[in-house]
């Protein structure tokens, strides 16, 4: 059983590295068929800097460790004696080292990514199976053991062992993403190498209009992002809270809102009605932004994207402090459909094709980022590239 355990883990471990590695070769264009939905993502999960250690991928350790299991699983069934019980020994501290390492990565995706990965909680649930397994085996060979064979306690004293170091690990990693002071070039160089070659490679757009749409920040800040968006798009959700969790309360970064909506009735740039409720969805954020609430409405809508029907959109109003019968008369006026089509025109004139896209200081991003991560990288590098940048000459 352990080395069937082994092998399957083995397999799995080898679909999962071919994704990431996929996915690293281009920078997120590649889509898996394990890419369900905002919060079902094996793509959003390998995508993240935590996905890496030492290095080199997770998956590709896990591949390592399996295939290890797979040979003491193998000796145990093919030795006698002490050598067999030794064999199962080891089983169980690796299998432990191994249970314990999905559980930490289990938490990161869980608690700090927010995206279920369905490939990595298969391999958990073999990892899981594979040390009840070794567990058992061990059991069973122990009243054959020889009089001074090391006991229960041994086995317990080299696990704990591996799990200190496992921990520490896990200190290192989450210590080098929350350490103080600023993130410079150099660090995100050194940290994710393929990000920083693929952001600094993307076109630089000059002539992205950043006065129009909502804009949030001071206008005078050093990072500027223009971001197309369409509220019932998953992906422009997921990069909202991606972005929203790289920002924090950052003072420097002002963010301009624009609609994209993907639907024709709206958007002649398309041919189909992609997102049925698009484009009602884009009016009437900008009928709370005519009340000066487009930022909690904006937040409803990302939440809200299996349900933005007009009834639902008036229930958001409400619960965004709007007033109901101002917002009604908005959504039939001419101004605010005005306004988004402004935005329509404005992304097309851009080159914009698809939501989101990303203009960070002029850097176009179809698609946006993999992580959070990610977007403080961007941020970093152009807080840095606008610091050392020479002054503009003013115009006489």
């Amino acid at each position: 059983m352990a080395v069937i355990l082994s092998g399957l883990g083995a397999a799995l471990g080898a679909v999962i590295l071919f994704i990431h590695q996929r996915m690293a070769a281009s920078q997120g264009a590649y889509t898996s068929f394990c890419d369900v939905s905002a919060k079902v993502s094996c793509d959003v999960v390998l995508g993240s800097v935590y996905a890496n250690v030492l290095g080199l991928p997770v998956a590709l350790w896990g591949v390592l460790a399996c295939l290890a299991a797979g040979v003491l699983a193998w000796t145990i069934a093919r030795s006698t004696g002490t050598a067999r019980l030794n064999a199962a020994a080891a089983l169980v501290a690796l299998a432990a080292v191994m249970l314990a390492i999905s559980l930490w990565f289990l938490s990161l995706s869980a608690f700090v990514i927010r995206v279920a990965c369905p490939l990595c909680l298969s391999l958990d649930a073999i990892v899981l199976l594979l040390f009840v397994a070794s567990v058992a085996i061990l059991r069973g060979l122990r009243s054959s053991a020889p009089a001074g064979w090391p006991s229960w306690g041994y086995v317990g004293a080299v696990a704990a062992a591996a799990l200190a170091s496992v921990a520490g690990l896990a200190g290192l990693q989450v210590g080098a993403r929350a350490s103080g002071g600023p993130l410079t070039i150099a660090e995100v160089r050194e940290r994710d190498p393929r990000f920083y070659a693929f952001y600094v490679s993307q076109e630089v757009v000059d002539s992205v209009p950043t006065d129009g749409g909502q804009s949030i920040g001071r206008p005078d800040a050093p990072v500027t992002i223009v971001e197309f968006t369409d509220f019932e798009c998953p992906y422009c959700a997921r990069a909202y809270q991606d972005l929203k969790s790289a920002l924090g309360d950052a003072p420097d970064v002002r963010v301009v809102v624009r609609n994209f909506p993907l639907n024709a009735k709206c958007n002649p740039q398309l041919q189909a009605e992609v997102h049925a409720n698009a484009c009602k969805a884009a009016v009437a954020a900008a009928c709370a932004a005519a009340q000066g609430k487009f930022e909690q409405f904006q937040g409803l809508l990302f939440e809200n994207q299996s349900n933005l029907d007009p009834a639902a959109l008036g229930g958001y109003a409400g619960r965004a402090g709007l007033d109901g019968a101002e917002f009604a008369r908005c959504l039939e006026s001419p101004a605010a459909s005005a306004a988004v089509a402004a935005d329509v025109a404005a992304g097309a004139a851009s080159g914009v094709t698809s939501t989101p896209t990303f203009f960070i200081n002029g850097r176009r991003i179809p698609g946006g980022f993999q992580s959070a991560d990610q977007y403080r990288y961007a941020l970093a590098i152009e807080r840095e590239l606008a610091a050392t940048a020479a002054p503009k000459p003013v115009k006489p």
